[in-house]
């Protein structure tokens, strides 16, 4: 059971952190280019982490703040509740 939450962990929080990247490069590519968005894959922390509040404070879209910040929440919880399971 507890390999099964941690796999299941380790799924979401790879797919919350690509999808939350494609959300912000698209952002991006639509704010300033696609050029500086292809540049700004190797500032890739920066992206994520300026990317999502821009997207709320200027537009009012919170999905990609959701996905980039809240979609680990899930993951650590399963990895968190598979530890406990492995302690039993």
């Amino acid at each position: 059971m507890a390999g099964i939450m941690r796999v299941t962990g380790g799924i979401l929080f790879a797919f919350a952190g690509l999808y939350g990247m494609v959300l912000c490069f698209g952002l991006v590519a639509d704010v300033f280019g696609s050029a500086v968005a292809f540049i700004s894959l190797i500032f890739f922390p920066v992206l994520l982490g300026i990317a999502p509040w821009y997207a709320l404070l200027a537009n009012g879209d919170f999905v990609p703040l959701l996905v980039t910040y809240g979609g680990g929440i899930p993951a650590f919880v399963l990895w968190g509740l598979a530890e406990k399971f492995d302690k039993r």
